[in-house]
Formats: structure tokens, sequence, C-alpha cells
């Protein structure tokens, strides 16, 4: 296989299995470079599997078990409504409260994943997610992995905002990839994500393939952001 081969398939498994550094760019040279070592370190492997049949279930397997960032089958409500009137039923008086809400972040050797975690009540998280099992809100017990830039806190009419903005019909790596979907939830709450894009690497390729193709105009500055201003100090 050519190097520019590499480079192509690498970038696409890349930006799949992970969903970089400037949101506003394409993938930068280095990432580039970093993602054709994955692919060379990568080819060959002796345990992949030899039949079509095994390949099959081999690929079923990574691509929605292995590859997803969701483990333990947590619910997943089947549309943007159903995933409101399901956080309605965990909490008392759902309108009348704030939610706090952090962008998460799963560093690998080379990728990383992103997500959007709401805490709606004590042991009670939704995830909003780009997930091979779905774009859109996953309930939880916890917040994923690492938290990463400024808090927010939304109102109920914001959480609504997000919910909706998670759910992007198709399918993963075809429509929608993880930073796609962390991407728009940021938008949607009218917040600059350059500066969580900063920490997350291929979040400038997963833009640069699936979009939003525009900048994020949104300031950099939490202070700006209405649902940063409302989180207690």
């Amino acid at each position: 296989m050519t190097r520019i081969c590499v480079l192509a398939l690498t970038l696409t498994l890349a930006v799949v299995t992970g969903c970089a550094t400037d949101p506003e760019a394409g993938p930068s040279a280095e990432e580039l470079d970093d993602l054709d070592q994955w692919a060379a370190a990568s080819d060959g492997k002796a345990d992949l599997p030899q039949t079509m049949a095994e390949t099959a279930a081999w690929l079923h397997d990574f691509y929605f078990e292995t590859m997803s960032a969701i483990w333990n089958r947590q619910e997943h409500p089947a549309t943007a409504d159903a995933a409101i009137a399901r956080v309605r039923g965990m909490v008392a008086n759902p309108t009348t409260r704030l939610y706090p809400t952090r962008v998460q972040r799963l560093r690998t050797d080379v990728i990383d994943h992103s997500e959007v975690n709401i805490q709606i009540a004590p042991g009670k998280v939704l995830r909003l997610v780009g997930d091979p099992k779905g774009a859109g809100a996953f309930v939880d017990g916890a917040t994923f992995q690492q938290s990463i830039g400024a808090p927010l806190c939304l109102t109920w009419t914001e959480l609504q905002a997000a919910i909706r903005a998670s759910y992007i019909g198709g399918y993963y790596a075809d429509s929608y990839v993880c930073h796609t979907v962390t991407e728009r939830v940021l938008r949607a709450l009218d917040v600059g994500s350059a500066s969580y894009a900063a920490h997350i690497r291929t979040y400038s390729a997963a833009q640069w393939v699936w979009g939003p193709l525009l900048p994020n105009w949104n300031s950099r500055t939490p202070s700006d952001w209405a649902v940063s201003r409302a989180c207690p100090r």
C-alpha cells in the first residue's frame, strides 16, 4: 500500500474511531503523520480474521462494541423528544433548576473521543454522543472519562436545545462522528468550541470531513457565554 493510500485510509479510520487542535482548519501535517504511523504499526496483524464469515463477525464486533464509546448498553432514547421526556421523568420540577454540563474527552495513543455530559441528578447523567449505536442522548450513572475546558450550566430551555442538537440523522462515519455531535451541541448553546478543541486530537479533522464546515464564530471567552456565566462561582 502506498503512503498516500495509507494516509487516506488512516485519516478515515482515525476520525471514525475517535472522533485535533484547531477546528477552523484542516488536519495538520503532524496529525496526518501520526495517523500514518498508526496505519503502519497496525498493518498486517497476524490475528486478523482469515475467512469472510470471521471477518464479518470481527467487523461487527469492532464497529458496534470495541469502537463504541458507549459501554454497558446504556439506554438510548430513539428521538430527541423521547430523551427530553426521559429527563422529565428523572427529576422533580425539571424547569426550575440548572444542569451542570461538561465536555468530556477520552485520549488514546493517537486519537481522541469527545462528548457532552449533563448531570441531571445525583447518579443520573445524560451523555450527548455521536456513536456507532446512534447520535443523541445516552442515559448513564456517571460522566465519561476526563472533563476539559470551562464548565457550563444549562437552563431547562438550553438543555432541550442541546439534546435536540445531538440527534443527527444518518449513520456513524457517513453523516457524523463524535466530534461533529459535540460541535453541534456547543453551537446550539452559543459556545465557542475552539478552547475545547485545543485539547482534543482529530477534532479539526472530523469537521474537515463531516462538518460543520463553517468556523464557529462564537467567542472563545467563557465569560461571554450565558451558559458559563450561569454557573455558581
